[in-house]
């Protein structure tokens, strides 16, 4: 498979992307598979538990706008989230229509029991660079959502095909 592989991440019109995704997917797929499967969280839900734990007191929204994802997914993550206690719901101390959220102990100990996991998987995804490598890496990612603002908003046109 190693020479398909690189036939196809070398070989497709946009290579750069290609191999970003091919990495995270392959990251990201068997990680919130197992997670879905051993606590029952849908990946809206594990992104948002993620998210909180990180930033807590923030509005459904500004996980749309981080992560990408529709805001009707995260949405329902939020009301499933919350109906399992891992979350909860308050509302905005200036704007009475903003609900901010915020995760509770029992989110924060479920996300402490899937995080180990997915920092083991992180490792195992750098293993073959070197340590220098691994930083150099890191500041070119950086760097690239650091720059991802002033293009991920143009919109994307396809070519139309045209009739035979």
């Amino acid at each position: 498979m190693t020479q398909n592989l690189s036939d196809i991440l070398d070989g497709v019109s946009i290579p750069m992307a290609y191999k970003l995704g091919y990495l995270i997917n392959s990251y990201r797929e068997p990680s919130f598979r197992a997670i879905e499967a051993t606590y029952g969280l849908t990946r809206p839900e594990i992104l948002s538990l993620i998210f909180l734990c990180y930033r807590d007191g923030i509005a459904a929204a500004d996980i749309c706008d981080f992560s990408g994802h529709l805001k009707t997914n995260i949405s329902r993550a939020v009301t499933a989230l919350e109906k399992k206690e891992l979350i909860r719901r308050k509302l905005h101390a200036d704007d009475q229509r903003r609900q901010l959220l915020y995760i509770t102990s029992k989110g924060r100990k479920l996300h402490d029991l899937f995080m180990p996991g997915l920092i083991q998987r992180e490792q195992d995804m750098m293993t073959g660079l070197t340590e220098r490598e691994r930083e150099q890496f890191e500041k070119l990612l950086r760097k690239l959502c650091v720059n991802a603002p002033n293009w991920n908003s143009l919109p994307f046109t396809p070519t139309e095909a045209k009739a035979k």
